[in-house]
């Protein structure tokens, strides 16, 4: 009997003492990774060097396959020592006001192409880190520190962009997270109970974790990366870190096996909202604010896709029920109608409401999906949606 499992996710704004693992190899050592390119999950070659049939060459932490099966490639291990020197420049302290207390998060600083060359600086967080503050105070990685706002929030994709008034501070490299492996290892940074640049090493443990958090205003819904990286209690809005020193996630989330509704820490299930989600958002965002003389006059939107649907669970066995259809949409001009069952979205098996939310929300608006059914009257069929648009936040 399959058994469906479980967890409760919790937001790691905060302040929580950090744990923290490590897996780094040695600096200089040389391994060759091999890529299952249906799995996605990753191996070492043997001793030869040589990847099995069906897997194909993969350096460290790159976000891809790299080459036809069976060819190899030599790399340099994780190094977890030089990655840290390269990214606590451009992490910072996110500390908060609020009108019941204060907390501390993380972030990093991005470049967004409608805001180059402003005299500003733009770093990604956390809605729920800076969600409803009354003041943002941004640590740098020296101790300076320096007064921020709030250009733009989603507390959907559970996002937000803040600026900086000063010119110039070091950004991240982004990385390609459509194409991270499971195996591959990663490095986590933020400031866990307020310790500012605290890192953590892991590997990425799982892909596309359909989780659901609870906000202030409204639930967040992330189809997670997930690592065993110690993500703690104020490492929300820090990057998650593949081994070229790209950026592939935000930590926004930790399960938690505890039921009190205390904060609890590290279990090592972190769950980080995938860069190229966060990006496009943060992207929004940013180009949508009005900005004068370094004052956020009107702070920016974001847009989400749209099928046009609400699901609902089955009583039994798995897929996502479509309870109604908004008429005009993108489901109803694809013929997709009430009492569907959806068991899958492109490639993706729907187990359940969850998954079928956030599969559609990690996809561009107006990208083209296929969706696969069971029709009320009985029988299977495939449809083929153009996703719509509209307001996120």
């Amino acid at each position: 009997m399959h058994q469906r499992v479980k967890v409760a996710a919790a937001f790691v704004a905060g302040s929580l003492l950090a744990g923290g693992g490590a897996i780094a190899a040695t600096s200089g050592e040389q391994v060759t990774a091999c890529v299952d390119s249906k799995t996605r999950t990753m191996k070492l070659a043997p001793k030869s060097g040589k990847c099995p049939t069906g897997y194909t060459r993969l350096a460290w932490g790159i976000t891809g396959p790299q080459g036809p099966a069976g060819t190899t490639t030599t790399v340099s291990a994780f190094d977890a020592t030089a990655l840290s020197r390269q990214l606590l420049p451009s992490v910072v302290t996110v500390s908060c006001d609020f009108p019941d207390g204060s907390g501390t998060g993380s972030g990093f600083f991005t470049s967004f192409a409608s805001r180059a060359n402003d005299g500003n600086s733009y770093l990604i967080t956390n809605n729920h880190v800076v969600e409803d503050a009354t003041k943002i105070t941004i640590e740098l990685d020296d101790g300076t520190e320096l007064p921020g706002q709030v250009v733009g929030t989603d507390p959907t994709y559970d996002i937000a962009v803040v600026l900086v008034q000063h010119p110039g501070l070091p950004t991240v490299t982004l990385g390609d997270s459509a194409h991270i492996v499971i195996g591959a290892p990663v490095l986590a940074i933020g400031s866990p109970l307020g310790l500012n640049g605290s890192v953590s090493t892991g590997i990425v443990s799982g892909l596309n974790r359909p989780v659901s958090t609870t906000g202030t205003h409204v639930d967040t819904f992330i189809n997670a990366v997930q690592t065993d990286a110690a993500i703690n209690p104020g490492n929300s809005g820090g990057p998650l870190i593949d081994a070229n020193g790209s950026v592939i996630g935000v930590n926004a989330a930790i399960a938690t096996l505890d039921t009190s509704g205390q904060q609890s820490g590290s279990i090592g299930l972190g769950f980080a909202i995938p860069i190229k989600q966060a990006y496009r958002i943060a992207g929004d965002l940013a180009s949508t604010a009005t900005i004068l003389n370094g004052t956020v006059i009107v702070k920016g939107k974001s847009t989400r896709p749209l099928l046009g649907v609400t699901f609902e669970d089955l009583q039994t066995g798995e897929g996502a029920k479509v309870a109604s259809v908004t008429p005009g949409g993108a489901a109803d001009l694809a013929g997709i109608t009430a009492g569907v069952i959806v068991h899958k979205i492109d490639s993706r098996i729907v187990k359940d409401m969850l998954t079928a939310v956030v599969t559609i929300g990690a996809y561009d608006p107006g990208a083209t999906v296929t969706i696969t059914a069971d029709l009320p009257a009985g029988g299977t069929k495939t449809f083929t949606v153009t996703l719509g648009s509209g307001q996120s936040n």
